[in-house]
């Protein structure tokens, strides 16, 4: 694993539950932790993950499929939780790797949590109807806040519970290069939950839908820049 990936990757991983990840979109969870250590070939030492920010202790035992972002390309593969220790004020976990890393190619798939204020609306076909005829300025646009986003969604909350299957189109700001630009991209909303501990919030999952390819490049392209300066920053190289 040493020529692979590093100390300080981040890490996503789901548990695995009787060999595969949980298929229910409002179910599953997506932790998020980093590489402190590489033991040996088998062997890796990461944080303790964090879900919605808060520590998440693993059991010795699960299994989890784990996907590292690593400078050499995003690896993936599954593995076995057989210590958990701490080291001052860190809590951690040794990980078995169960089978071989494999490459993942669709980088669409990494998350980047942020904070990004947006609007969005539900699209109906009496909307589109207004806004062919009537121009934008008749339809309505409710706020939100953009909690994480990829090249293949997002994950955003807001004050109104919407319905799951229907489409949503969603305006948000990405800085590129200095530059401010605003996407318009529509999707599947697939959960619309109550957030936990917060009083008339809802946690929204976002599958985009028909989006181009040169805005899904801009989506990557901003979350890899944004990473590596997280990055650099931690590592005091700012």
């Amino acid at each position: 694993m040493q020529e692979l990936i590093s100390i300080g990757d981040k890490v996503d991983m789901e548990l695995l539950v009787n060999g595969e990840v949980v298929q229910d979109a409002e179910k599953r969870r997506i932790l998020s932790c980093k590489v402190m250590d590489i033991l040996d070939d088998r062997l890796l030492r990461i944080t303790m993950p964090f879900y919605e920010r808060r520590i998440v202790p693993l059991s010795v035992g699960d299994q989890y499929e784990m996907c590292i972002f690593s400078a050499k390309g995003i690896y993936g593969s599954k593995f076995t939780v057989i210590n958990r220790l701490k080291e001052g004020n860190i809590f951690m976990a040794d990980m078995e790797l169960l089978k071989p890393l494999k490459k993942v190619q669709r980088r669409e798939y990494f998350r980047h949590d942020c904070q990004l204020p947006a609007n969005y609306r539900m699209v109906s076909s009496e909307e589109d109807l207004i806004i062919n005829l009537e121009g934008e300025e008749q339809v309505e646009w409710k706020k939100c806040v953009i909690l994480d986003i990829s090249g293949g969604g997002m994950r955003m909350i807001s004050e109104f519970h919407e319905n799951v299957s229907e489409i949503i189109q969603v305006r948000f700001p990405l800085d590129n290069n200095g530059e401010q630009q605003f996407l318009t991209e529509n999707g599947k909303l697939i959960s619309s939950v109550p957030k936990q501990a917060k009083v008339n919030l809802y946690d929204q999952r976002i599958e985009f839908d028909g989006i181009e390819e040169q805005d899904r490049e801009r989506i990557i392209r901003y979350i890899f820049d944004e990473e590596r300066k997280k990055i650099s920053k931690e590592k005091g190289l700012n």
